[in-house]
């Protein structure tokens, strides 16, 4: 059995300007994606799954330079819904090592989420996935999402509103990071 040697995430600086320049491009699409997948998140611990899903898909086609469409924030809902709803589960997990490690389990995870949508995988073969190509560099893709998250979140300082632009760019920087670290899609999401 041969060793992986993991894959890496991109430069922050890189994957946080593709994302203000994506979200530059079509910022009224993209948001309305978003706040259409936010809607998913409202459900109880289910829901981020399933939300993240869509802000992935969404995140996705304006990379790629297609307009997203209020419906791909609910991609989540798709026959894979099971499947994203665990990949979830599995990226908040770290929440049970005092908060800190839910940056640890999301960093090896979260590109789980667009394997099953970019690569109908189950969440079983997405995880492990993860676990052979990201968890070998968990602390590049750690830190990664920790400062990416940071940025995301940045905008809740100004009033909660800050947040329309800072995590539509965190997002798209996540999507940035799996499309340079695992290659382009066979098909476009």
């Amino acid at each position: 059995m041969n060793s992986s040697p993991g894959l890496n995430p991109p430069p922050i600086g890189d994957a946080l300007a593709i994302g203000w320049k994506t979200f530059q491009q079509t910022p009224a699409p993209i948001l309305l994606g978003m706040l259409c997948a936010m809607v998913i998140g409202l459900i109880p611990l289910l829901g981020a799954g399933l939300a993240f899903a869509g802000m992935m898909k969404v995140s996705l086609k304006a990379l790629r330079g297609q307009s997203p469409e209020p419906a791909d924030g609910f991609a989540g809902l798709s026959e894979n819904a099971i499947d994203h709803v665990v990949m979830g589960l599995l990226q908040l997990v770290g929440m049970i090592a005092c908060c800190v490690g839910v940056y640890v389990s999301q960093g090896i995870f979260f590109p789980g989420t667009l394997l099953i949508l970019e690569r109908d995988m189950t969440w079983e073969q997405a995880k492990d996935v993860c676990l052979r190509d990201v968890k070998p560099n968990w602390v590049a893709w750690t830190i990664f999402t920790l400062a990416v998250g940071l940025v995301g979140a940045s905008g809740l300082l100004l009033c909660f509103v800050g947040v329309l632009l800072t995590a539509p760019i965190a997002m798209i920087a996540m999507a940035y990071a799996y499309e340079k670290a695992f290659g382009p899609s066979p098909s476009p999401a």
